[in-house]
């Protein structure tokens, strides 16, 4: 199966547009649809959720739907994981869209704000990949040229967080618990050939040590524990590469949200260290200065990191040590709600700086 690069960034941007579209309109007209979108490198998703029937007295059903799509260039890194020579380009091109259907059920509500506080969601995730450039990929693995992967996510999803948009600050507690299953049967031998499972575990917390009209000051930490299991033959590159989880919007809300070890790290090559099991902690002190707010609202703020991982080499056990380490600062402005950040990095355990640029917050 062979989809030209034309026509899927043809096909990406329709049905971008037909989705945002059709959502814009009927918001208009109906209190009860949920909207969110997101932005990334040469891409962005949009999902309509709709809150007019309830299962369950008392507690909250969402009916979502969301789609999104990019041009990404992503990386191939041999097993020993080292970096690959200076001379030798190791990058291919990822032309992606994707788009997820499902629901959201309420189990416990949190009345102080008027939204549920534990969630039940299940989703269907459908994501077509073309690769080109691609030389590096050896032929074993299944999405050598690109692949189709059909997956079902389901999880439960505990959510305290709330956010001052006139301090910047956010507070409470986001943590999830969640499965994803690739199944022969779901089409995953169409394009490619991928049977694998995966469960994440991760939470984010949020405390404010400052919040003042003139500056905000929080701290912000989250931990993650992915693990994969499948064939070699048939889990992919980028299946091995990236973390599962669910958000409260299925949409791709932070793009380092669903880094793997290699990006999840700041500082490290994004798509390195990959393999099977994952163990990630990242630690953010961030700071906002409402009262500098620039024209047209972008709000500018500074952010101290530390990251701490581990991996485990594709033995399938995790490896301890080594840990790695990186650290570093940024420069941060937020625009529309779109964090903007400018990184300089020090991975400790190969003492390299570096300089990296992101579009969003690397987790909220």
């Amino acid at each position: 199966m062979y989809v030209s690069f034309v026509t899927m960034k043809r096909f990406t941007a329709l049905f971008l547009l037909i989705i945002t579209a059709a959502a814009w309109q009927a918001a208009g007209e109906d209190s009860d649809l949920l909207l969110g979108s997101s932005f990334r490198c040469w891409g962005g998703d949009a999902a309509v959720g709709y809150t007019g029937f309830s299962a369950f007295e008392g507690l909250d059903t969402i009916l979502w739907a969301s789609a999104g799509g990019g041009y990404q260039k992503a990386s191939f890194y041999p097993a020993d994981h080292d970096s690959p020579a200076p001379d030798t380009d190791m990058g291919y091109i990822n032309l992606n869209v994707d788009w997820r259907l499902g629901f959201s059920q309420g189990i416990l509500y949190n009345p102080n704000q008027g939204r549920n506080l534990l969630d039940f969601t299940f989703l269907y995730v459908s994501r077509l990949e073309q690769y080109s450039q691609n030389e590096a990929i050896p032929a074993a693995y299944p999405d050598r040229d690109g692949i189709w992967l059909n997956t079902l996510v389901g999880g439960l999803v505990f959510d305290t967080v709330t956010f001052d948009k006139n301090l910047f600050v956010r507070e409470g507690l986001y943590a999830t618990v969640s499965t994803e299953l690739a199944p022969h049967r779901l089409g995953n031998s169409v394009f490619g050939d991928s049977r694998y499972a995966r469960f994440t575990a991760l939470a984010i917390g949020h405390k404010p040590l400052l919040a003042l009209p003139d500056v905000s000051i929080a701290v912000a930490e989250r931990l993650v524990y992915d693990i994969l299991w499948g064939e070699d033959s048939q889990v992919p590159i980028g299946v091995r590469t990236r973390i599962g989880g669910l958000v409260k919007v299925p949409i791709l809300k932070n793009p380092g949200s669903h880094r793997g070890l290699g990006g999840a790290l700041r500082g490290v090559e994004r798509d390195r260290f990959d393999g099977y099991i994952k163990l990630i902690n990242n630690l953010d002190l961030r700071l906002h200065f409402p009262s500098l707010r620039l024209p047209g609202g972008a709000v500018p703020g500074l952010v101290f990191y530390l990251d701490a991982g581990a991996y485990d080499e594709s033995s399938r056990r995790l490896q301890l040590p080594p840990v790695y380490l990186s650290t570093g600062a940024g420069l941060t402005l937020n625009v529309l709600g779109y964090d903007l950040v400018a990184y300089a990095n020090y991975f400790v355990n190969e003492e390299v700086f570096s300089v990296s640029f992101d579009l969003g917050t690397h987790f909220n």
